[in-house]
């Protein structure tokens, strides 16, 4: 068992702490349970045609991470008072930030961070629309794709549910970008960098070609090359 002087949090640690437990309430939850009960969406709207199967009524997704926020409000409210563990999500949450100083003080402070810190990291992954996550990686344990935001500290694979840090991530996906090539104009290459958080210019792959810097082969289409994204990656962290 850790000592009770493990569990006390910095100043610093303390503010984040309320801090996201304000956004679990205020902001993920409400957003959460709409998605779930699909009024709303993330990301562009689209008409999808029907495949002949009827849609199910709830996102089993989002209600899967409400489960687990829930839970947390749960066992937080019930350390304030055994009767708080009873209560509903939003009564629960409103007992914790009505107790403040009881919940950044308790002997259970910084795991009680740490396992929030990893709920609202899945949450806002969940809430973030398509288009602007990026392709962090491939999972470890069971190879699917990782995608997560650009500024993730950690990634957690929706497949086997595995959290892993996205630097060491990231570094074995820039690792395997050798072994992809892609056909293209320095348009198309700026566009599939962009999909793995790397960000370049089309003005900027064409003067790499210029200049020689960069050894894509050309193509009999104009202006298309055959492009090594491990080399792209490369020289961009160069030019950084």
């Amino acid at each position: 068992m850790k000592p009770v002087s493990a569990n006390l949090l910095c100043a610093s640690c303390r503010e984040d702490y309320w801090t996201l437990i304000r956004q679990l309430g205020h902001v993920q939850l409400p957003a959460l349970r709409s998605i779930m009960l699909r009024q709303a969406h993330i990301g562009p709207t689209g008409h999808t045609p029907s495949k002949g199967n009827a849609p199910m009524p709830i996102d089993t997704r989002a209600q899967d991470l409400i489960t687990d926020s829930e839970a947390w409000l749960a066992e937080q409210a019930g350390k304030i008072r055994a009767a708080y563990a009873g209560y509903d999500w939003r009564k629960a949450w409103y007992a914790i930030i009505s107790n403040r100083h009881t919940i950044l003080t308790m002997s259970t402070a910084a795991d009680d961070y740490a396992s929030l810190q990893h709920i609202v990291r899945r949450n806002e992954q969940a809430l973030t629309p398509e288009d602007e996550l990026i392709i962090i990686g491939t999972c470890p344990k069971c190879d699917s794709m990782l995608t997560g935001t650009p500024d993730a500290e950690t990634v957690t694979c929706q497949h086997c549910r595995t959290e892993w840090p996205a630097p060491a991530i990231k570094a074995a996906r820039d690792e395997r970008l050798w072994q992809v090539q892609i056909t293209g104009t320095p348009s198309d290459a700026a566009k599939e960098l962009k999909r793995y958080g790397l960000t370049v210019s089309r003005n900027l792959v064409s003067q790499w070609l210029r200049r020689g810097k960069l050894h894509a082969t050309p193509t009999n289409t104009k202006n298309q090359y055959v492009f090594n994204l491990g080399e792209l990656a490369a020289l961009l962290d160069c030019h950084r």
